[in-house]
């Protein structure tokens, strides 16, 4: 098993516009992705065994470098594509509006320095409250990590892209970043081991995960082509 390629789609997408940096990060993410294979496959060789853990360790650097990929790519394109899609489709308009009674919900009880009349302030004093609103939207929607189930669904939900048009399976992405997170929080040690110090991770088994993640990305970029 290897790293996917991109998909034949993406061919169409054009290499310059609002969708030339999600195009960017998402073809990077797949050349580290097959580089970090590759560097695996090389120190390897034919030996037999569990590989060790340095040699786990690009698996490892492989699933968090597509993570990143997807986070950032999904974020890139909520800033330079939002605002296009609100004039587009009603979904994303909801959201906005849903983001701007959110904001404004603690207004009646709240003090004035409070974030809803910041929220308020901001708005009036814009010379468009329209594109201020999605300003402040957009910010809200960057200033998260993607790298929970939960997370991507809201930015999916921004972007007005149904989960199942993507082929999101929310328990295996949460398998995918608990691994992720145990990896960039904790080193992915394993205390009280009997044989490792560090959780065991093997190459197939790392690369569907990786595939899953940059398919997904693909998936969206695609997804949010199509309703451009």
């Amino acid at each position: 098993m290897d790293i996917r390629d991109l998909g034949n789609g993406i061919a169409k997408v054009p290499g310059k516009g609002i969708l030339e940096k999600p195009l960017l990060i998402l073809k990077h993410a797949h050349s580290s992705a097959k580089a970090l294979l590759a560097a695996f496959d090389g120190i390897r060789g034919k030996k037999e065994g569990a590989p060790t853990d340095a040699e786990q360790d690009l698996l490892r650097s492989m699933l968090v470098l597509s993570a990143a990929g997807l986070d950032s790519i999904i974020k890139q394109l909520i800033r330079d594509t939002l605002t296009n899609l609100a004039e587009k489709d009603v979904k994303v308009l909801e959201g906005i509006e849903a983001f701007a009674r959110k904001q404004m919900r603690g207004m009646a009880q709240s003090s004035s320095d409070s974030m809803a009349a910041k929220f308020l302030a901001q708005i009036l004093v814009a010379k468009s409250h329209h594109g201020k609103i999605i300003e402040l939207y957009i910010e809200d929607l960057t200033s998260r990590s993607l790298q929970s189930a939960e997370e991507l669904m809201k930015a999916l939900y921004a972007l007005a892209v149904e989960p199942t048009e993507v082929g999101v399976d929310p328990k295996r992405l949460k398998e995918i970043f608990d691994i992720r997170n145990k990896i960039i929080h904790e080193l992915d040690i394993q205390f009280g081991g009997i044989n490792r110090s560090r959780n065991s991770r093997t190459r197939n088994t790392m690369v569907k995960h990786t595939n899953l993640l940059l398919a997904l990305g693909e998936g969206v970029l695609l997804a949010v082509a199509r309703k451009l």
